[in-house]
């Protein structure tokens, strides 16, 4: 297993509450409303929220199906990620897709830009 995928392995193991060691202190967030730097902090704050919408839309804690990574040059890594996230009442998964890049100091790697893709939430249950 090369060190995107131990990354990726942790991140998907933790705590949501957790997950903020992941990100650098800043970093930018985008989605098809477009893109916004976005603090550990403020990122932190909005995770109870984010996972109280899944939930009240009937949606479990996702799961990574697939992972596939790009070194773009020896500080950055493009990786494309694939979700599964388990409908409380049953039935076929939502899938989710999202990429990220990492940078990579050489000991260490840290997401610099989360990229949400269009993912379509299903109808509250």
């Amino acid at each position: 297993m090369d060190r995107v995928e131990q990354f990726f392995q942790t991140f998907t193991a933790l705590a949501p509450e957790e997950v903020g060691g992941c990100f650098a202190d800043s970093f930018l967030s985008a989605d098809a409303t477009g893109a916004r730097p976005v603090s550990r902090a403020e990122f932190l704050r909005a995770l109870p929220r984010r996972a109280a919408m899944f939930a009240a839309l009937g949606v479990g804690r996702a799961e990574l199906t697939r992972l596939t990574s790009d070194r773009l040059d020896d500080n950055y890594v493009l990786v494309r990620t694939e979700w599964a996230a388990p409908r409380l009442s049953g039935g076929a998964p939502v899938p989710m897709v999202s990429s990220y890049l990492l940078h990579d100091d050489g000991t260490r790697l840290e997401i610099v830009l989360y990229l949400n893709h269009e993912t379509p939430l299903p109808p509250r249950a």
